[in-house]
């Protein structure tokens, strides 16, 4: 099980050929400029959209921790997603699931059609997907049993062990000098 935050249809500039990221939770740098914020946390969080908030409280009177108040990012909140389900103006959002191989396989496999025409493939992305290794790798392995070129867009920041573990299973890395 690994945790995921987006996965990406038709993505043109994560590697060659038309793509689809598997945006992996969890990033050990957090640098201010981050394209994707949402991504530094390795576990999955209640994110709050104050333009959307009407303060309706709807979500105050769902959530068993009682943060949901509060503008978001409470230590306390446990993303149960109470809160999401119940305000009708869409202004907090859960970022990043626990997903299964399989899962995260079968979202990736209903465009091999694209990859094929395009010399595509499938793009591990985050965060830093070298911060979950093994799920990682897991999916490398299936990415090339199914025949998928894959590429992974990393910082870099992680153990020499977690780069040796996939390399012969990655055709493109892309780095993201810090």
């Amino acid at each position: 099980m690994g945790t995921v935050f987006n996965i990406q249809k038709y993505s043109l500039h994560d590697g060659p050929g038309i793509r689809t990221t598997v945006f992996l939770k969890g990033c050990p740098l957090c640098c201010p400029w981050c394209h994707n914020p949402e991504s530094q946390k390795p576990e999955p969080e209640v994110i709050f959209f104050e333009t959307r908030c009407v303060g309706c409280g709807s979500c105050v009177k769902v959530c068993p921790a009682g943060v949901a108040g509060n503008k978001g990012g409470s230590a306390k909140c446990t993303a149960c997603g109470l809160c999401v389900q119940a305000c009708a103006y869409g202004a907090r959002e859960v970022v990043g699931k626990s997903m299964s191989a399989d899962e995260v396989m079968s979202e990736v496999l209903r465009d091999r059609i694209f990859y094929d025409q395009s010399g595509g493939g499938v793009t591990f992305s985050g965060g830093e997907p070298m911060m979950q290794p093994e799920f990682l790798r897991e999916l490398l392995l299936r990415c090339r049993a199914e025949g998928l070129r894959t590429t992974v867009d990393t910082s870099g920041f992680a153990a020499w062990e977690a780069f040796e573990a996939v390399v012969p299973l990655v055709d493109v890395f892309l780095y993201d000098v810090k």
